[in-house]
């Protein structure tokens, strides 16, 4: 005769079974957001270094720059968005996978190893001090703001 499980066992089965495909998914949203970032940093520094190296037969007219340098910052915005749209997407992935890992007592003093938690207490707060995104949106404004520059001194 099979044993029965209870709702509270089943409960813990599904937390196990989610528990590292949210943290897969917290990994791979951080990994877009860089990818993301080195993706486009690399397009501004190649418009960059061809803007600087390629000659011009005649100078561009202010409002063929105007319109170089607004696709420039047009290009910036989209990128910003799809960074800042996986950090959103990346922060409900790592809320949901910290209620799970308190749900398994994973930060719970006792429950799994004698005198300590496996995880340790700050880890359910990290991520609100995380500013790697200001970072990715900044290093991308300033090649932004190169690349604009350098269409516009052509």
């Amino acid at each position: 005769m099979a044993a029965e499980h209870s709702p509270n066992q089943d409960r813990l089965e599904l937390l196990r079974l989610l528990c590292p495909r949210y943290k897969e998914e917290v990994f791979r949203r951080r990994e877009r957001m860089i990818w993301l970032t080195g993706g486009a940093g690399g397009v501004l520094v190649v418009l960059l270094v061809l803007l600087t190296i390629m000659p011009t037969a005649a100078p561009p007219e202010g409002v063929v720059k105007l319109l170089a340098a607004s696709g420039v910052a047009v290009f910036f915005g989209l990128t910003a968005y799809a960074v800042w749209q996986q950090r959103a997407r990346h922060r409900l992935a790592k809320q949901v996978l910290i209620a799970i890992e308190r749900e398994l007592g994973l930060y719970e003093k006792g429950r799994l190893l004698e005198d300590s938690a496996l995880y340790p207490e700050e880890w359910q707060t990290a991520w609100r001090r995380d500013r790697s995104v200001v970072v990715y949106l900044a290093v991308l404004a300033v090649l932004t703001g190169l690349a604009v520059a350098a269409v516009l001194l052509r």
